[in-house]
């Protein structure tokens, strides 16, 4: 995920592995993962109008995993998306319910600069944070949820990039340092899903410069 105008290559991936991923359970590469994703919906941007790409990947248990990637035509700043998992065709005797199910969204991005480099958002109770990469791993939930937003900042370059987020969908947020890397986790509540109740999170990242 290259930044245009910045020239920041910020997601950090190797073929199969790493950059952007989204796991349907708490468990480090759980379903969702691995699995084939098919293209669904190919919409090329035209006469104004918004590009953008729907995938589909089968979970298992009659679930499937949707991810709809866009750049809002009135936000052309802005990489959005919304993720979801649907049921399709859960099996008899369950009452219309799958297993267990939860939305981890798994990015890792690349610290050009990481003495530099650091996670800023206020929570939900109005206190502030700045978490270095010596924090080692955090969890944030309750009132200590980032408020809808937390941003990756980079002081040599003075930019960062900022991930929005609905504190509706998202139950917690992970922090996880590596050498040189750097995930921001957003994790929605655990539970079973049927047709009417998906589990869905929405979320956006924009560079802005940093003064």
């Amino acid at each position: 995920m290259m930044n245009i105008p910045s020239g920041i290559q910020w997601l950090h991936s190797r073929i199969e592995v790493n950059g952007y991923e989204e796991y349907s359970g708490p468990e480090y590469h759980s379903a969702g993962w691995s699995e084939e994703y098919k293209v669904i919906e190919r919409d090329l941007e035209h006469a104004g109008e918004q590009e953008s790409l729907l995938l589909e990947g089968d979970i298992g248990g009659g679930l499937v995993m949707k991810r709809k990637i866009y750049i809002p035509k009135d936000e052309p700043e802005v990489f959005r998306i919304d993720s979801s998992i649907v049921a399709q065709n859960v099996g008899a005797g369950s009452g219309g319910f799958s297993r267990l199910v939860c939305i981890r969204v798994h990015p890792m991005f690349t610290l050009l600069h990481p003495t530099e480099s650091y996670v800023s958002f206020t929570s939900i109770d109005g206190s502030k944070h700045e978490i270095w990469p010596e924090s080692g791993e955090q969890f944030y939930e309750g009132d200590l949820l980032p408020n809808g937003e937390w941003m990756l900042i980079d002081k040599c370059l003075g930019v960062a990039l900022v991930n929005h987020f609905d504190i509706n969908e998202v139950y917690k947020c992970l922090i996880h340092w590596g050498t040189g890397t750097v995930n921001l986790e957003l994790w929605s509540e655990q539970r079973p899903v049927s047709k009417e109740s998906p589990l869905k999170i929405s979320h956006t990242y924009k560079v802005i410069v940093i003064p």
